[in-house]
């Protein structure tokens, strides 16, 4: 799992998409389905951690009492996240593998679709600009392709012709 984290968040993503666009079992491309790395259990229990103050109704309003809750949770908030910056070098170091972020303005969600419908429907990339243009979308040809291919390819599978 040490060099395997995007793969299988990929495969993962495609499997959603898969069943998103209710695409039939049977046309769905052949993989292991994924492992996903081991869960993240830095998460302190915040119901256990977080104690809000009484409201004392006869002396403050409710906008009094609500910003003295705010203060609390803001409070339980800098701590956890200051627990998360303190293991986040350590769990990098022993296997926790970061999913590259990518600048990209088109929704994840739409990019996976794509990529379903290429495994699955053997669809074209001309085939997807056209569907996309009759969605009133208008994206290119070598836009979608290297969205496609960069998922496809990050997943570890082959895209057919």
């Amino acid at each position: 799992m040490k060099r395997c984290g995007p793969k299988q968040w990929a495969r993962l993503r495609l499997l959603q998409a898969f069943e998103r666009l209710k695409i039939p079992l049977e046309r769905w491309p052949k993989f292991p389905f994924p492992v996903l790395p081991r869960p993240y259990n830095h998460f302190l229990r915040a119901s256990e951690k977080l104690s809000l103050p009484d409201f004392r109704i006869l002396f403050e309003s409710e906008a009094e009492w609500r910003a003295k809750a705010h203060a609390c949770l803001d409070e339980l908030l800098d701590k956890e996240l200051a627990g998360f910056r303190e293991k986040l070098p350590s769990d990098l170091r022993h296997g926790l593998t970061p999913i590259k972020q990518t600048r990209d303005t088109t929704s994840i969600e739409l990019r996976y679709e794509w990529a379903a419908k290429r495994l699955c429907y053997r669809k074209s990339f001309p085939e997807l600009v056209k569907e996309e243009a009759a969605r009133g979308k208008a994206y290119t040809e070598a836009r979608i392709k290297q969205a496609v291919t960069k998922i496809i390819t990050e997943a570890g599978l082959v895209q057919g012709k």
